[in-house]
């Protein structure tokens, strides 16, 4: 062990700088795969939290080919399926949006997520019980909450027959605790919420609102088939239009809960398994060039240890014992970069690197994965010293004194065979990044319709939404504000709004309803193509978009739709949704609610745009418009921000991978750029005779650069184009989840090429120019 570690520190000192590229390299490699495994992993095993996961299914139907497949039901369905097999075990059926409530509670203010639904929704997922029982969702006016909720709230898990108020304790809407659940894993479809009962007579009967997303578990996975026929069964019984012999397959289907997080139902920027496949085969690439690298290196270092090695052998060291050194020194150092790799981690986490994935990156709480890196450490070392301890002690003195194996053509195939490798990787990742980034850009500079760089958007309160007109009043008070409009939704916010569909004798009509108050259109700068925009004193009014018109050619301009609201006007088609939609092909309207919305008990009043004067200081108008509103909810956040971070927040599963795939092309670009660094560092050191000759027979310093430099243009043209459609795979990949794709120009795989060529380039010239000035006597006395 001594000479072990006497050798070790020996070799590390004289070879200081390939070791400390080395250890880096390596580090950072598994630094990422670790990273990137914690993504896998948080995938894979979504939804597996729940006892019995894969007995738990989520309907999805398809009611026509103009909805397209979706998660919302009927809350009449569910009931009749409640008993209508026994391989249905339990059904929950909860509310299809979850709303960010505030809740006093003892005084206090918090802010949570709310989850409702019918009954013991929370039967079916089975959540362990800390206090309490689930089944107090039975009973009206009682609530769950999770143990983490219960702690914020309390400090304790021992609240069972406490009461909080949803909203404040002025607004007298009480609601009794019954019960504590234990946590969800963070990768769960039900998360940690306060579960809250619906009122028990809500939409009892009532076909005409889907708006409930419905899970079951079933006796056993196979009898998915079975309840699938049932619940075409129920539909056709209810709605005589339907053909009993129709492919039920097109109309329903049961997803398993495990594949519901990789379906783009309801989700269209859900994971997806090519993703997590792509991810994985980063991970193992960068690992794999890191452990190339070192390969090289451990080549490059051939020269100078070879004389060594010869002597350690005349002097009765066994070829089996000098390989066996090399080899354990290759796996020391593997094993100080995973070392390394941890700390990387645990200080960058907080720094930039959680936002790159989902999962928290908190080492302990991954012992496997840790275990699996340190394991795959351990193999890379075994791997990146086997070869080079093998010919490195298999050369014959005579060998060694002409100049080895170093410049024999075998040797100079696989060292070249290795970068080529390196720059493969490089150049695919690169192109595919590319790619990525031209439709991020194509995102924010599209055209709208609406003039997105003006507007910004903050959050409404119950204060604010009882005084809308009182808040539009003091907003357009403040300088650099030129109007103010009320929203239910933002404007490309998300992939899907309130869906409507109305029907009036043979007239029918489908669209998404976007309701705003008179003052909208106007301040978000959407223009008017037929009839006119809305004014103060509208009610109960539609505007349609282009396409609408288009479809449905009997809307007229003040005339009335099929519910009877009158239709005053249409404007151009705006991207309200996201990219993932191609909303120039989608019908939409903008209702100015009045009394018969109100009649429905519906808050429709949940934002505020504000649209600024062009050159305003937007961060003091920001400033301004939170003072103000604090007038109306003292103390409260009302999160106002551009639209570019709603843009941020709408995709930011794709703005994930394309910072994932950047990060890890710079560093395979990298650690590619440090194996040329070592391979050039070999070459030259084999080839200083060389050198010194040339520079005797008249070669400049410019020749001698040029010569190391030409083989590698050449490499990186032929890597280059193999390369290239792996990249453009992997970009057109991550395109498939848009509706709307960027032109591919030949710029980016131009770009990509020189970019690559450039820093290697520069590489290769910084490390051959020692040898290319030096003294050719001096070479020359070397051999």
């Amino acid at each position: 062990m001594k000479t072990l570690i006497r050798n070790f520190s020996h070799t590390f000192r004289r070879f200081f700088t390939a070791s400390i590229l080395n250890i880096l390299g390596l580090s950072i490699a598994f630094a990422s795969f670790f990273v990137i495994m914690t993504q896998v992993d948080y995938d894979y095993n979504f939804n597996k939290g729940y006892k019995d996961y894969e007995k738990i299914f989520r309907i999805e139907i398809n009611p026509n080919p103009d909805s397209g497949w979706q998660l919302w039901t009927p809350r009449p369905l569910c009931e009749q399926l409640q008993s209508a097999s026994p391989y249905i075990k339990s059904i929950s059926q909860v509310e299809s949006y979850q709303s960010e409530d505030e809740y006093e509670v003892n005084g206090n203010l918090f802010k949570a997520t709310t989850c409702t639904g019918f009954g013991n929704f929370l039967e079916t997922f089975q959540p362990e019980m800390i206090n309490g029982s689930a089944d107090a969702l039975n009973q009206p006016k009682t609530v769950l909450l999770s143990e983490s909720t219960a702690k914020k709230f309390f400090g304790t898990t021992d609240v069972i027959g406490q009461t909080i108020f949803r909203g404040k304790q002025a607004d007298n809407n009480a609601w009794t605790i019954g019960g504590v659940y234990k946590d969800f894993p963070e990768n769960s479809q039900i998360k940690n919420w306060v579960m809250m009962p619906k009122e028990a007579d809500t939409d009892k009967g009532n076909w005409r609102n889907w708006n409930y997303i419905c899970y079951m578990r079933l006796e056993s996975p196979s009898a998915a088939p079975e309840i699938e026929k049932l619940i075409w069964q129920i539909f056709v019984k209810n709605f005589p239009t339907l053909k009993q012999d129709s492919d039920i397959s097109q109309f329903i289907r049961l997803t398993p809960l495990t594949d519901a997080h990789f379906s783009t139902v309801g989700n269209k920027s859900a994971s997806s398994r090519t993703t997590l496949y792509l991810l994985i085969c980063v991970s193992f690439l960068i690992v794999i060039i890191a452990t190339i690298n070192f390969m090289n290196f451990s080549l490059a270092e051939t020269p100078m240890r070879i004389k060594s090695i010869n002597t350690q052998k005349v002097l009765g060291a066994t070829t089996r014992s000098l390989r066996l050194t090399l080899i354990t020194e290759a796996m020391l150092i593997s094993f100080i970069a995973f070392i390394l790799a941890l700390i990387w981690v645990a200080i960058l986490k907080d720094f930039g690197l959680q936002e790159l994935v989902n999962a928290r990156l908190t080492i302990t709480e991954h012992p496997m994965l840790l275990l699996a890196t340190f394991c795959l450490s351990l193999l890379m070392g075994l791997m990146a010293g086997l070869y080079p301890s093998y010919y490195v002690t298999s050369f014959p003195p005579a060998l060694v004194l002409k100049g080895s194996f170093g410049l024999s053509l075998q040797g100079r195939i696989l060292r070249t065979a290795l970068v080529c490798i390196q720059f493969f990787v490089a150049y695919m990742l690169i192109i595919g990044v590319g790619i990525m980034y031209l439709q991020s850009r194509y995102i924010r500079t599209s055209d709208y319709g609406y003039d997105k760089d003006a507007i910004i958007v903050g959050n409404m309160t119950k204060e604010t939404q009882l005084q809308t007109d009182a808040v539009v009043g003091e907003l357009s008070q403040i300088p650099g504000v030129k109007g103010v409009a009320i929203s239910e939704f933002v404007l490309s916010s998300a992939d899907n709004y309130m869906h409507w569909g109305r029907s009036k004798g043979d007239k029918y009509i489908q669209f998404d309803a976007f309701p705003v108050d008179c003052r909208y259109l106007e301040v978000m700068g959407i223009r008017i193509v037929e009839g006119r925009s809305s004014k103060p004193g509208d009610e109960d009014v539609y505007i349609f978009n282009e396409f609408t018109r288009k479809k449905y050619p009997w809307l007229k301009v003040d005339q009335p739709a099929p519910d009877d609201n009158l239709v005053i006007g249409f404007c151009e088609n705006i991207k309200y949704s996201s990219f993932r939609n191609d909303d120039t092909n989608q019908t939409m309207a903008f209702l100015i609610p009045g009394k018969k919305f109100a009649q429905w008990g519906w808050e429709w009043r949940n934002f505020v745009n504000v649209r600024i004067s062009a050159g305003a200081d937007k961060v003091e108008v920001i400033r301004s418009l939170q003072k103000t509103m604090e007038k109306f909810t003292p103390g409260h956040d009302f999160n106002f921000r551009f639209m570019d971070e709603v843009l941020d927040a709408n995709y930011r599963n794709e703005l994930r991978f394309t910072k994932q795939i950047l990060l890890f092309s710079l560093i395979a670009i990298a650690i590619s750029l440090t194996g040329v660094f070592g391979l050039t560092m070999f070459e030259s050191e084999y080839r200083k005779k060389e050198i010194g000759i040339r520079k005797i027979m008249g070669s400049s310093t410019t020749q001698i650069l040029y010569m190391f430099n030409r083989r590698y243009i050449l490499i990186l043209a032929g890597c280059f184009i193999v390369a290239a459609p792996f990249g453009w795979w992997i970009g057109q990949h991550w395109l498939q989840g848009f509706a709307e794709k960027t032109p591919v120009t030949p710029w980016i795989f131009i770009l990509s090429f020189l970019l690559v060529t450039l820093i290697t380039m520069i590489t290769i010239t910084v490390q051959s120019w020692k040898n290319a000035n030096e003294n050719p006597a001096n070479s020359i006395k070397t051999e």
